[in-house]
């Protein structure tokens, strides 16, 4: 499987972590796709480009991490941001998703154009 699907499938799950953490009725789901990700990481490595293994490292990590923890009442809504920002940043980095523009990138645009109106 060629690298952009293998991190499409890692969104996958990342999303399915995200859509999930919130219930304790699906800890064990939370617990097993936190370690489906990290074996995905680890499946993909070789195949990924070489400028993303750090950052996919990282996400190893921190994935490590927290299946250790989980679950944590607490800590419910911060897994499932963090699991929806690491979908959609796989996502970006398969080529599945186009990047977000800069916050207040359109209001300097148009201030720009109203400088050159002037």
């Amino acid at each position: 499987m060629e690298w952009p699907r293998q991190l499409g499938n890692l969104a996958s799950t990342m999303a399915r972590i995200a859509s999930r953490a919130g219930s304790p009725q699906y800890d064990e789901l939370v617990t097993a796709s936190l370690r489906e990700a990290m074996l995905f990481i680890e499946w993909s490595a070789p195949r990924v480009p070489p400028d993303l293994l750090l950052e996919l490292a990282g996400v190893q990590r921190e994935l490590r991490v927290w299946r250790r923890l989980w679950p944590l009442e607490p800590a419910r809504p911060l897994l499932a941001l963090y699991a929806r920002n690491r979908s959609d940043r796989l996502l970006q980095m398969a080529g599945m998703q186009p990047r977000a523009p800069r916050a207040g990138a359109a209001n300097v645009e148009r201030e720009d154009a109203r400088e050159v109106e002037t």
